[in-house]
């Protein structure tokens, strides 16, 4: 599975609650994607005290369980319409060690990220992992570490969650 993420830190002026009306209104489109394993729609506010970011950004993140799905998403109209709005990303990716269960992190309104440098020589086969997802950079030499959580955390980067998307539809079956 590959974990993909780009962001766009927006003016301090920026209006966030296009941000999060976009969210709400196209979030659900990317429901039983397939090949999306999910997407967090995420997304920071410099105003938020309780979040403690420090910009306005949008930086959703993805899990893949393959190239062809990124593929297919990255060729869309979706992704097309999203760079003509915001510009052209750039886009990283790594892959993944860990992924968590859907339902275990589906109504989570928060999520941390910790990136932590691969000294050379160190041992492949062991790493502190703490989050539910975890991927690394081989490139970069980059460990990965995403918690979803109730409660802002103390990440290196610190999000909201407007909409988790998944494969399949997780929604209860008595919710409208």
């Amino acid at each position: 599975m590959i974990i993909m993420q780009y962001s766009f830190t927006l003016p301090a002026d920026y209006d966030m609650s296009i941000i999060e009306q976009r969210i709400q209104d196209n979030g659900h489109k990317l429901d039983g994607f397939p090949g999306l394993l999910l997407k967090a729609f995420l997304f920071s506010r410099s105003d938020d005290s309780r979040l403690g970011a420090k910009e306005n950004r949008y930086a959703p993140l993805y899990v893949w369980k393959n190239t062809e799905a990124m593929t297919r998403f990255l060729q869309s109209p979706g992704f097309v319409r999203l760079t003509q709005d915001f510009g052209w990303p750039l886009i990283k990716t790594w892959q993944a060690l860990r992924t968590p269960q859907v339902e275990d992190v589906r109504y989570k309104p928060f999520l941390a990220i910790t990136r932590q440098q691969i000294l050379p020589y160190s041992p492949l086969t062991s790493f502190a992992m703490n989050g539910q997802l975890c991927g690394w950079d081989v490139y970069l030499w980059q460990l990965l570490d995403i918690t979803f959580l109730e409660e802002p955390g103390h990440g290196e980067d610190n999000y909201r969650i407007g909409y988790l998307a998944a494969e399949e539809n997780l929604l209860p079956e008595n919710a409208v």
